[in-house]
C-alpha cells in the first residue's frame, strides 16, 4: 500500500509505519538488513518508523502479549485511521497480526484493510480504492529498497504496475488509460 501512504504523505498526513516483526533470518533475508530495507523505504514515504521486533515465532497465532504491544503503541501514535494486513491471508503471521491490531484498534474510528500480492487470499473483497496514479512510481521506488525481498515475484516492477492498473479498471476509479489503484477492505469507517 506504498502508494496510498505515498499520497498521505504528499498530503501532508503525518505517517507512521508498524513493523511488527524482522523474521528469524533464512531466505527471508537477514534482521538487519530488513531493518534498513524498511527504514530507507520509510524514510522515502516521510514516514515514521516503529519496529517492534516481535519474535515471529510467538505471532503464528493470536496473542493477548502482541495484541497488548500493539494497543500501547497505537495509542501513543493516536491515529485517525490504521491499515492493517487482511484476516484473508494465507500467511499466519499476517492473520495474526491482523486480528490483534484490529482488537487493539477497536477504538480508532477508521481500520482498513490492505492487500498483500504475495498472500491474500481470494477471501479478499475490495470494497475501496485509492487512486495511485500519481504515486505508482514512488511505490515502486519503496519496494526496491527491500532488495533481500527482490528475486520474488510479486516485488518485480510490471507485476505491481499490472495488480495497481487492474485494481484502478475493477473500481472504476476514473477514465485514465494508465489508471493505478490499491485496494482495500472496510473494516471500520467512521467519518
Amino acid at each position: 500500500m506504498g502508494g496510498t501512504l505515498a499520497k498521505h504523505s504528499q498530503r501532508g498526513d503525518d505517517i507512521h509505519i508498524i513493523l511488527c516483526t524482522l523474521g528469524i533470518g533464512g531466505t527471508s533475508g537477514d534482521p538487519k538488513a530488513r531493518e534498513n530495507e524498511a527504514s530507507a523505504a520509510a524514510k522515502t514515504l516521510n514516514a515514521k518508523l516503529h519496529i517492534l521486533d516481535f519474535p515471529v515465532v510467538k505471532l503464528n497465532r493470536p496473542s493477548v502479549e502482541f495484541e497488548r504491544v500493539l494497543r500501547d503503541i497505537i495509542n501513543d501514535i493516536n491515529p485517525y485511521r490504521v491499515y492493517t494486513h487482511s484476516p484473508f491471508d494465507y500467511h499466519q503471521v499476517h492473520e495474526a497480526v491482523s486480528e490483534c491490531a484490529t482488537n487493539a484498534a477497536k477504538d480508532i474510528k477508521q481500520v482498513l484493510f490492505y492487500e498483500v500480492v504475495s498472500s491474500t487470499t481470494t477471501e479478499f473483497r475490495a470494497n475501496a480504492y485509492v487512486d495511485i496514479t500519481d504515486y505508482i512510481d514512488k511505490k515502486i521506488e519503496c519496494l526496491a529498497h527491500h532488495t533481500t525481498q527482490s528475486g520474488k515475484l510479486y516485488m518485480q516492477a510490471h507485476i505491481i504496475r499490472s495488480l495497481a492498473h487492474t485494481r484502478y479498471l475493477i473500481g472504476k476509479i476514473g477514465p485514465r488509460l494508465d489508471g493505478m489503484a490499491e485496494a482495500f477492505t472496510i473494516k471500520r469507517m467512521f467519518i
